[in-house]
């Protein structure tokens, strides 16, 4: 209800600026629904989020009924449905999933209807076109079985822009992606509010499938739940071995159908007083009544009974008394002065000062909803460390192990975050055990960990031993740089021997 107030305060202050009515959109729980005023007709299409069935629909204002024409249900084998799928390969770990998607994809073609065109990409930082829409079936294939897994940041949501781009210009009745992915989003320009712009602005539905990449951070694939439902899209996630359930592709493909169009003739809203500024649409569908107040621009119709203009009166002296002769007073009439000024102040200027102002409330209103508090970062400097790791390369820098599980990788959400793309994004993690002692984990990196040159999976820690992640070596020590003053840890320059 509270996007429809704002759609609606939105248009009425647009409205009363241009002087006519623009597009309208608006999406509720069961209806996605844009209207268009023409003159004195109101034009609408309308889609129903999950129901085949087409709405009885009555139109009112004031309590009076206005004329609608016969709701026609759009037919689902006519118009063309442009389709995209979007697959996420930004993670070479996880090319199993990759391969589940090609699995879903498939099958979910033979689903295609012959008004149906599709096509694919994929992204990580950046999007490829792999099959432009329309692509023939055999094409579409080749692309589908050349998907691989790769390994760059992932750029959720500039490449979803880039795609709604893509189907934009196209002459599609419906229009509509499917989403793959993890939910995970490394963005730092581009956000979740830009990309429902765009697809809102360009009649593009985002359908959405769910891959977990564990429990712990399935809670990232809220990301993607929120784009399918702020578009009007279907959501599905799939369990941690990546499967669906069979009735769950088709609505992945025919939502866009329950699809229809009306009218509304607004001709005899001009005789009422005041002119009504507002409408109501009545749906009528397999969860009861929704109402839709929609804004529309109206013109008073008024009847002039003068058909020559006439000379306003400013002033009035009639004599105190009748002369003898019984002539009638004598009227001085004075012209007034030209108002025409005025009138146009009054037409043009105080609407361009009142739309001013509610910009400038609107702009103020977004910052203020847009600002993001401030995160007040703790150094770990606070803490005594339990043990350190020292970097091989020169610097000696020394990296504090403060936490009882300490993560290291490339993503910046680890405690040791190193940018060398020899690291898994989740490379190892180090635990320190209620006995004092420590164990490091490899957490399925791809290039492994090596104590003293030996490849482990887990392994116990030991002074001066000798930590190799991908391209990095680093040595274990749990002294301090000044142990034996036990005072703070100097934090560079600062290096323990290391006994091979």
């Amino acid at each position: 209800m509270n996007r429809n107030i704002t759609s609606l305060i939105f248009f009425l202050t647009l409205s009363a600026y241009y002087g006519h009515a623009s597009a309208w959109n608006i999406l509720t729980d069961q209806l996605d629904i844009t209207c268009q005023q023409s003159k004195t007709v109101l034009n609408c299409t309308y889609r129903y989020l999950d129901s085949e069935i087409a709405p009885d629909l009555i139109a009112k204002s004031n309590e009076v009924y206005l004329p609608v024409n016969k709701t026609s249900q759009l037919p689902k084998d006519t118009g063309t449905t442009a389709i995209l799928f979007l697959v996420d390969t930004s993670d070479p770990n996880r090319q199993n999933v990759i391969e589940k998607n090609k699995s879903h994809i498939k099958e979910l073609l033979t689903a295609i209807k012959p008004t149906y065109k599709v096509g694919l990409a994929s992204f990580d930082k950046s999007v490829q076109f792999l099959s432009p829409i329309g692509t023939s079936s055999f094409l579409l294939s080749k692309s589908i079985d050349a998907l691989n897994a790769k390994g760059k940041t992932t750029e959720l949501y500039r490449n979803l822009i880039k795609a709604i781009d893509l189907l934009r210009p196209l002459d599609g009745d419906r229009k509509l992606i499917i989403l793959m992915s993890d939910g995970q989003a490394e963005d730092k320009a581009y956000f979740h509010t830009d990309v429902i712009k765009a697809a809102r602005k360009h009649g593009v539905v985002i359908n959405s499938i769910g891959y977990p990449r564990s429990v712990s951070l399935s809670v990232s694939l809220q990301t993607i739940r929120r784009l399918s439902e702020e578009t009007g899209g279907n959501y599905f996630e799939t369990d941690m071995s990546y499967e669906l359930p069979s009735d769950s592709l088709k609505p992945l493909i025919n939502n866009l159908d329950n699809s229809g169009a009306f009218s509304v003739e607004l001709d005899s809203l001009s005789q009422n007083n005041p002119v009504p500024k507002v409408i109501t649409l009545s749906f009528k569908g397999a969860k009861g009544i929704e109402d839709i107040n929609v804004p529309v621009q109206i013109k008073k119709v008024t009847r002039s009974t003068q058909t020559q203009p006439s000379i306003p009166v400013a002033e009035v002296k009639t004599p105190s008394k009748v002369t003898p002769d019984n002539n009638p007073p004598i009227q001085i009439v004075a012209k007034q002065a030209d108002n025409q000024a005025i009138n146009l102040w009054l037409w043009y200027g105080l609407p361009a000062a009142f739309i001013i102002i509610i910009i400038f409330i609107l702009i103020t209103l977004f910052l203020l909803w847009n600002r993001r508090p401030e995160t007040k970062v703790v150094s770990d400097s606070n803490y005594k460390p339990y043990a350190y790791l020292i970097a091989d390369d020169g610097t000696d820098t020394r990296y504090p192990i403060t936490r009882t599980i300490w993560r290291i990788g490339r993503s910046k959400d680890n405690e040791l975050s190193l940018n060398d793309t020899s690291l898994s994004r989740r490379h190892a993690e180090i635990h320190r055990n209620s006995d004092g002692t420590f164990d490091i984990i490899d957490m399925n990196s791809m290039n492994g960990v090596y104590i003293n040159n030996e490849k482990i999976g887990k392994a116990e820690l030991h002074e001066g031993d000798v930590v190799e992640i991908g391209d990095i070596f680093l040595h274990f020590t749990q002294l301090a740089s000044d142990y034996s003053l036990d005072e703070s840890t100097v934090m560079q320059k600062t290096r323990v021997p290391i006994t091979h």
